[in-house]
């Protein structure tokens, strides 16, 4: 038998030492794959760091527990000093060395003991980490077929750094994500979100090629070719949410680069219908009454990405689909909808907007949706249908609702069928919601009184991002977006105003004078009301 004494002499000591080797080679390991993340390289960080642990368990080998102190005060030490210099280079919404990190720490360990909600109350405000997602994560094929991380071969890591990049920005709420060779060792990931592109991460240029290889596999494209364009699709499951990822690549100076598109395939954000757009009653009212007329054209226009099609989804979501049969014709189909028709774009097997639109005419529909009008063919073709019984939503890039008669004029369409077959054309922008947790009252200067139309003996609160931002809205004063809107409904006088083919000033007058908001008075009310800032609308208006 041991004597107790020794047991004691040696078990102590040595499970001390044990336990502290365990935690320095877990914070190796994490600093290893953060600065891979983060700084775009590991080293030398991560050499650093492990170079600092060995000198303390040599100096514990032959000094005992005498070194304790300081291996438990110089790790730590140089675990902060590296997080400290990671935050420098981090997004904002990343950083480690910030208050929301520790009460992240609270709640992750007072949640599953059901203290959660009085973390919250004590802090004052609910805290989500930006990088939490659902557990599991699925990458899926066009055919169904799932793509996992299982193995440890180069393919499957790469896999598993595609997972966490999804499992990163889907929470930020991301629409696009770009991956770009910026030189030949670094491949920088950027992300956009409520429509403004912010740095993610770097990765080394060999795990980045790694990474958009798996993409490429994901959506059906040639690995081998690296010259031309190519894109696909493919999904992504994280819990109950779907999202369909449309994936382009292109070639650059530096290599290829990658740019997907993140759909909610469940349609999500249009089931609510135009109450949920952003839409003043004083548009959203005639705009109902419009969607529900028999026949007639609605025409959202804007440039890309001022959020038009969600917006005729929307106007679906006013049309009872059991009683009218509803057909859209996109290219691709980015909302999928229950008890719609939706037929894809085809260019490869000469599927066109026109083609498609005059199959559809055929299929007694009672609502069509052409996705963007493109030629006088497919102009011409959804026109004649809205004079025969069908009412017909479509998209068209026009600066305003005024500019839009003459961009139809542009493309060679009739004017005597513009006449007769637009009900109403309406003009959208997508601006920014300020940050309802950490935005900045303030009394407007006169310049900006006078820039916006405000008397200066009207006493008026604007509010501005702040700089910094806060948790919530990921240090960028914002937080979601809605739209400014200006309605042109064609009513006699703008019909007979079309006769002389007149200018865009005449037109945007007389439909001033019959009661047309612009899309900046939109802009302006919705500071008056506290939603966005003067800075917002003017980037989006400018």
């Amino acid at each position: 038998m041991v004597p107790s004494a020794a047991f004691e002499r040696f078990f102590y000591p040595g499970g001390v030492w044990i336990a502290l080797a365990v935690a320095w080679a877990a914070s190796c390991m994490w600093v290893d794959r953060d600065a891979r993340v983060t700084l775009g390289r590991s080293m030398p960080w991560s050499l650093l760091y492990c170079l600092v642990g060995v000198l303390l368990l040599l100096a514990g080998y032959y000094q005992g527990l005498a070194s304790l102190p300081l291996f438990v005060l110089v790790v730590p030490a140089a675990l902060v000093g590296y997080c400290a210099y990671r935050d420098t280079k981090a997004p904002p919404f990343d950083k480690i060395l910030h208050p929301r990190t520790a009460v992240r720490m609270i709640r992750a360990v007072a949640e599953p003991i059901g203290l959660g909600p009085t973390v919250d109350r004590i802090f004052s405000q609910p805290i989500r980490t930006v990088a939490r997602g659902p557990a599991q994560i699925q990458l899926v094929k066009k055919d169904g077929t799932v793509v996992d991380s299982r193995g440890r071969d180069e393919t499957s890591r790469a896999v598993k750094s595609l997972q966490d990049m999804f499992l990163k920005v889907v929470p930020m709420r991301a629409t696009d994500i770009h991956m770009e060779p910026k030189s030949s060792d670094e491949m920088v990931v950027r992300c956009r979100i409520d429509g403004m592109l912010q740095k993610v991460s770097e990765l080394p240029a060999e795990e980045g090629r790694a990474v958009l290889s798996a993409m490429k596999v994901l959506a059906d494209m040639d690995i081998a070719e690296r010259r031309r364009p190519q894109d696909g699709t493919f999904a992504v499951i994280m819990g109950e949410r779907r999202f369909d990822v449309r994936a382009a690549s292109a070639p650059t100076n530096y290599g290829e680069k990658m740019s997907l598109r993140l759909l909610d395939a469940d349609g999500g954000m249009v089931k609510g219908g135009l109450a949920k757009i952003g839409l003043k009653d004083s548009i959203l009212k005639p705009l109902r009454e419009i969607c529900q007329q028999p026949h007639g054209m609605l025409i959202v226009c804007g440039p890309t990405g001022s959020g038009k099609t969600t917006t005729l989804y929307s106007a679906l979501g006013e049309i009872d689909v059991y009683s009218r049969n509803i057909i859209t014709i996109e290219d691709p189909i980015e909302y999928r909808l229950e008890g719609i028709s939706q037929t894809a774009v085809n260019n490869a097997a000469d599927l066109t907007f026109a083609k498609i639109l005059r199959s559809v005419l055929r299929q007694d529909p009672d609502v069509i949706l052409v996705g963007e009008i493109r030629d006088k063919e497919t102009a011409e073709i959804a026109m004649q249908a809205a004079m025969t019984g069908h009412f017909v939503f479509t998209t068209l890039h026009a600066n305003d609702a005024p500019t839009t008669i003459t961009r139809l004029l542009d493309l060679g369409v009739d004017i005597s069928l513009v006449q007769s077959a637009v009900t109403a054309v309406l003009a959208q922008r997508l601006v920014r919601l300020l940050c309802e947790k950490c935005r900045e009252p303030y009394d407007p200067p006169a310049e900006e009184r006078q820039r916006l139309g405000i008397p200066l003996d009207r006493k008026v609160t604007l509010y501005r991002a702040r700089e910094q931002g806060c948790p919530q809205c990921l240090g960028t004063g914002y937080k979601g977006r809605t739209g400014v809107h200006e309605l042109l409904v064609f009513d006699n006088a703008i019909r007979d105003l079309l006769v002389g083919r007149p200018s865009v000033q005449v037109i945007r007058a007389t439909a001033r004078k019959g009661g047309m908001r612009t899309l900046l008075e939109s802009g302006v009310g919705k500071v008056l009301a506290g939603q966005t800032s003067v800075d917002e609308v003017v980037r989006v208006l400018k």
